[in-house]
């Protein structure tokens, strides 16, 4: 098979990473995904063409293992590229140091493939919104053929704030796994219970991160007049934010109904979590989009979100209710407005109005970025390989 597109995920999201795959293969876009020991190689479709370079994403490795993994996987990436020199590559999972992988790479990918495509999820860094990290980010995406993103407001951004011609920048909205899709290992968990019956269970999931604002919900629901459960759903990387989101849990006046473990969650346990849950809370500092949300749409539970990034263009009166970031006050508000016409929502209406963003739509935009059916320019002629290895 020869591989006219190639996918980068550097070992993103499996959700992502599986959901999107198999939105092109429903497309019949043929591809080889690079793929790492932590891809769901069961979950894409039969047939998917894979090359693992990336291997080991264990968390608990040491840093030197991890170094040295992440040269070696950057090493047979570029060997693999320089030889098979596809048709177009796609990037769809930005990974640090940004200057290396986003430029450095960025360059030799353009240089040496037909086309070379980036989706821009994030305009700058979470939380290190600095002018090293603007420029940086500017070179990543100037290096690009094409990019992509997931909503019209990051088009417009990257024109205003970086220059980017509006012809380069192709929108094709977050997809979503259609309920009926699971893959195996989420179908053969078994479904928790409620915290409680008689409680509004309140759901955060995600890596926990400073912009995230579980310290907002935290304060938003010390005098929260409803009994709620709070569960946490999620990981913390950054000691001093543990500490202090530990410290704060236990100052809390309702601690006993605050769940969290601290810890990364298990993709076969994700389902439990948003089906027993009332509400998915994102009470966000700044975000540009949230495939958390996309979650919660697929799950049919009710969003409370703040007005930050695209957010809001999402989260309808159907769906949810929406906030002022930075403001526990009006988070609460939000709560107490949601909580009170949970009855009026339907679980099935949401996950109706969510099929729209099911991948297998989502991704008909690739098309026209990867210029399927086109010759590509500075490649005619040239050999390339049929077989999918790194030999």
């Amino acid at each position: 098979m020869k591989p006219d597109q190639v996918l980068v995920s550097h070992g993103y999201e499996n959700i992502y990473e599986r959901g999107f795959c198999n939105g092109l293969t429903d497309h019949g876009i043929p591809f080889v995904l690079i793929s790492s020991d932590r891809t769901d190689y069961a979950g894409l479709r039969p047939g998917t063409a894979t090359l693992n370079l990336r291997g080991s994403q264990e968390e608990d490795r040491p840093r030197l293992t991890k170094a040295l993994n992440m040269l070696w996987y950057h090493l047979r990436l570029m060997a693999f590229v320089l030889r098979r020199r596809p048709r177009s590559l796609h990037v769809f999972g930005q990974l640090s140091p940004a200057f290396l992988c986003g430029v450095v790479e960025g360059l030799l990918f353009r240089w040496v493939c037909g086309r070379y495509v980036l989706t821009v999820h994030n305009l700058l860094p979470h939380d290190s919104h600095t002018r090293w990290n603007a420029l940086v980010c500017r070179l990543s995406f100037r290096a690009a053929d094409g990019l992509v993103v997931h909503t019209v407001r990051m088009r417009e951004q990257l024109i205003s704030m970086y220059g980017i011609e509006a012809r380069r920048i192709v929108v094709m909205q977050h997809g979503i796994e259609p309920r009926t899709g699971l893959h195996q290992s989420a179908q053969g968990s078994a479904l928790p219970p409620k915290v409680s019956s008689e409680r509004l269970n309140i759901l955060f999931f995600g890596k926990v991160l400073r912009y995230k604002g579980v310290d907002l919900l935290l304060s938003a629901l010390e005098n929260f007049t409803t009994p709620f459960d709070l569960t946490i759903g999620g990981g913390v990387w950054d000691d001093t934010l543990r500490t202090e989101l530990r410290a704060q849990i236990a100052a809390h006046p309702q601690r006993d109904h605050i769940h969290w473990k601290g810890t990364f969650v298990p993709e076969a346990e994700i389902a439990g979590l948003f089906e027993r849950a009332d509400i998915l809370v994102l009470p966000y500092r700044h975000i540009d989009q949230s495939g958390i949300l996309f979650q919660a749409l697929r799950f049919g539970v009710p969003v409370v979100a703040t007005r930050v990034g695209s957010l809001a263009d999402y989260v309808s009166d159907e769906i949810g209710e929406v906030c002022a970031p930075n403001d526990v006050p009006a988070l609460r508000g939000a709560l107490q407005r949601l909580q009170a016409r949970l009855h009026h929502l339907s679980r099935a209406n949401i996950q109706a109005l969510a099929r729209r963003y099911e991948w297998s739509r989502t991704v008909e935009p690739l098309r026209e970025v990867y210029r399927i059916g086109e010759a590509p320019q500075h490649l005619a002629g040239s050999a390339q390989a049929t077989a999918i290895s790194e030999e």
